[in-house]
């Protein structure tokens, strides 16, 4: 199935908008939008696009401002598109977040080029950052992971447990070693910390996380992620969980 994308579109020209918007839409890709800096970071956090559009000139904005800003939000590609010829100005949108540049007047054919371009390499990074286990899905992108057909969005500190045990499923991992991967040594927490997060991961991907199934505490020793709900059923008569 062809994925679709969302493009976002940031110019204080509207005919600008609309051209890019018309040739984005042909590629089957989805597009919003705006003419201003502060309409574009509302609808950065509304669209959550694979790649932006971006003016270096914005009405009483400078669009390089706005993309060193935006680099806190989102890791899209962004494609400066610009009047500005001058070298200085495209090293600096390149140096500040940006990842192409595309003069006007332009091709709206060598742009979509460009976009289609950006577009699969974000496609093929993503593929590189999944890591599939029977009935879950680890997305290291989008720092979620999909059970049954849901994204469930999870904590920095939850997703790094959940993934280290995913990487090590069906194997014991000790509080300890998680406590020093993930905290680190410098840490000013203790190791009952790791529980607590253990305790919200299993809120928010266990069907019953009082009787967990998919994350496993193994008595005296650490915890252990089984790979299926029906593997987990099988081991019962040798895991002792200390939940």
């Amino acid at each position: 199935m062809k994925e679709t994308y969302k493009i976002m579109i940031v110019d204080d020209d509207p005919h600008i908008c609309e051209i890019v918007q018309v040739y984005c839409e042909r590629e089957g890709f989805i597009s919003s939008y705006s003419h201003s800096g502060t309409e574009a970071m509302k609808l950065l956090s509304s669209l959550d696009p694979d790649l932006i559009v971006l003016d270096v000139m914005l009405a009483n904005e400078n669009g390089i401002d706005w993309c060193r800003n935006a680099r806190n939000y989102t890791n899209a590609p962004i494609v400066f598109l610009s009047s500005r010829e001058e070298d200085e100005v495209k090293i600096s949108a390149l140096s500040y977040g940006g990842d192409d540049y595309v003069t006007k007047p332009f091709s709206p054919g060598v742009l979509m080029a460009k976009i289609k371009a950006h577009l699969r390499r974000v496609s093929t990074s993503r593929r590189e950052q999944l890591l599939e286990l029977p009935g879950m899905t680890l997305d290291f992108y989008a720092q979620s992971v999909n059970i049954d057909s849901n994204t469930i969005f999870l904590s920095k500190k939850e997703f790094s447990l959940l993934s280290y045990l995913a990487q090590n499923v069906n194997r014991v991992v000790t509080v300890d070693t998680l406590f020093h991967l993930i905290w680190g040594m410098e840490s000013l927490e203790d190791t009952r910390t790791v529980a607590v997060h253990i305790s919200n991961l299993r809120k928010k991907i266990e069907a019953d996380p009082v009787n967990p199934e998919r994350i496993i505490t193994i008595r005296g020793a650490g915890y252990m992620l089984v790979a299926s709900k029906r593997e987990s059923s099988d081991k019962v008569g040798s895991v002792h969980d200390c939940r």
